[in-house]
C-alpha cells in the first residue's frame, strides 16, 4: 500500500482544492443558480462526488488496513454515492429545458459510470484480497474530476449565457 500513498495524497489534495473552487463558483452565481430551480442540485451532485473522492482517497492512508476491508469501505461509499445521487439527477434532468436534456443525460451517464468504477474497484479488492482493485480507482477518480469540472463550468459560466 505504501506505493500508493503519494497517489492518494495527491488525489486528496486535488479533491479538496476542487471542492473549494466549487464553493466559489456557487457563491459567485448563487442568485442565478437559485433562480433556475433545480440547478443547485448540480452543485450538490458535484460536491457529493468530490466528498466521495476525499473519503476514498483517505481510507488507504490508514496504516495496516487489509485490502478486503478497504475494498468493502470503498465499495459501500461508491454505491452509496451512486444510489444517493440518482434521485437528485432525475430531479434536475426532468426540470431541464428539452433542448438540454440529451446533453445533461450524457453527463449524468458519465457521472454514474465514474461512481460505479469506484464501487467496482472496491468489489475487486474484496473479491481478490490483493491490491489489484486499486488500479481501477484512478479511472473513477479522474472521471469524477472531469465531471465536477464540467459541472463547475456550467455553474460559473454557462448559466449566465
Amino acid at each position: 500500500m505504501a506505493d500508493w500513498s503519494n497517489f492518494f495524497l495527491g488525489e486528496l489534495g486535488a479533491a479538496s482544492a476542487l471542492a473549494g473552487l466549487l464553493f466559489v463558483a456557487v457563491s459567485v452565481n448563487q442568485v442565478r443558480i437559485l433562480a433556475l430551480g433545480r440547478m443547485a442540485d448540480r452543485g450538490l451532485e458535484a460536491l457529493a462526488m468530490l466528498l466521495l473522492v476525499i473519503m476514498v482517497a483517505s481510507l488507504p492512508l490508514i496504516p495496516g488496513q487489509p485490502p478486503r476491508l478497504l475494498g468493502a469501505e470503498v465499495g459501500v461509499l461508491g454505491m452509496a454515492a451512486l444510489l444517493g445521487l440518482i434521485p437528485v439527477q432525475r430531479g434536475y434532468n426532468r426540470q431541464m429545458a428539452i433542448q438540454h436534456r440529451r446533453r445533461s443525460g450524457r453527463m449524468i451517464f458519465i457521472n454514474r459510470i465514474a461512481m460505479l468504477m469506484v464501487a467496482i474497484s472496491g468489489a475487486v479488492l474484496v473479491w481478490r484480497g490483493d491490491l489489484t482493485g486499486l488500479y481501477l480507482l484512478p479511472v473513477g477518480i479522474l472521471m469524477i474530476f472531469t465531471a465536477v469540472g464540467i459541472n463547475a463550468w456550467v455553474l460559473l459560466i454557462e448559466i449566465n449565457r
